[in-house]
């Protein structure tokens, strides 16, 4: 008897697939054709169960992972044994921290999970931040549309209608990424969001979820309408699974881009306050 059928069976509705072609060896992103937004259901699936997906090196590659990493979350919890003689204890009670820590402020935005945290941008941020900028991997997805100016021209325009921006950093304190509303209109109502995050992140889920909690960041902190996102052609497969449950497509600009010897499509997205994606829900 299998039994990872149950779990099978619900990351196959998750997936909108038949649990048959969730086999223990399919890779998420190969195999199965994953993108990002998809990978990010994934570890939210995970942690509503109780799973802890710290990081790169944790984070599941195939089916089989994904399901013992559920499986093993939904059996976890307090276990007490008791043993025989005067010098029993009671297991891991030696572990309990000897002042609990203080819940979480209500008020205060969650800018971290999963390994990432999302600070400040600082001065000693730019040499990263130009350098994600203009690397080849990255630069055509960007701002310059693989086009890079000057480091002097960079630091002149890092806070040109920007309304707020944060680095994302690993626990450990490394830069992995950036993310940015800009353009804001005067109350602010309506933003743009923008996010780059170093090429091993791409395709994870991990960056895609730190961009779902920038977002709520955006809609806690400002009275916002609208987050808008403005989708070229050669991004657009990253996020498309998305479309009609993370962001609805409000248009698509057609040729509207040139890049690489050919025209793309640009697709106008928007996020709405009321999504489960900005309540947490989702």
């Amino acid at each position: 008897m299998d039994r990872s059928a149950p779990l099978r069976q619900q990351l196959a509705e998750l997936l909108e697939l038949a649990p048959e072609d969730l086999p223990d060896q399919a890779r998420l992103v190969e195999d199965l054709g994953l993108d990002s937004l998809a990978m990010m259901r994934v570890l939210v699936w995970l942690e509503q169960r109780g799973a802890v997906v710290g990081g790169d090196r944790s984070r599941p590659a195939r089916v089989g992972d994904v399901l013992s990493l559920a499986g093993t979350a939904a059996v976890g919890g307090l276990s007490i044994r008791i043993g025989e003689g005067p010098d029993a204890a009671l297991a891991g009670a030696t572990d309990l921290p000897a002042v609990l820590p203080a819940p979480p402020d209500p008020l205060a935005p969650v800018l971290a999970g999963h390994g990432l945290r999302l600070d400040p941008v600082t001065p000693e941020d730019t040499d990263f931040l130009y350098t994600l900028a203009v690397a080849p991997e990255t630069s055509y997805r960007w701002r310059y549309r693989g086009v890079p100016p000057s480091f002097e021209q960079f630091a002149a325009d890092l806070w040109k209608q920007v309304l707020v921006q944060l680095v994302a950093r690993r626990n450990g304190g490394e830069r992995v990424g950036h993310l940015m509303a800009y353009n804001p209109d005067s109350t602010p109502r309506n933003v743009y969001l923008g996010a780059v995050f170093v090429p091993a992140y791409a395709g994870t889920g991990l960056a895609a979820h730190a961009v779902a909690q920038f977002v709520r960041y955006l809609f806690h902190c400002f009275p916002l309408t609208k987050v808008y996102l403005e989708v070229p052609g050669y991004n657009w497969p990253q996020v498309s699974s998305g479309e009609g449950s993370l962001f609805q497509v409000e248009g698509r600009l057609r040729d509207h881009d040139y890049y690489a010897g050919r025209r793309w499509d640009r697709w106008i997205c928007a996020v709405y306050p009321d999504h489960p994606l900005v309540d947490g829900r989702r």
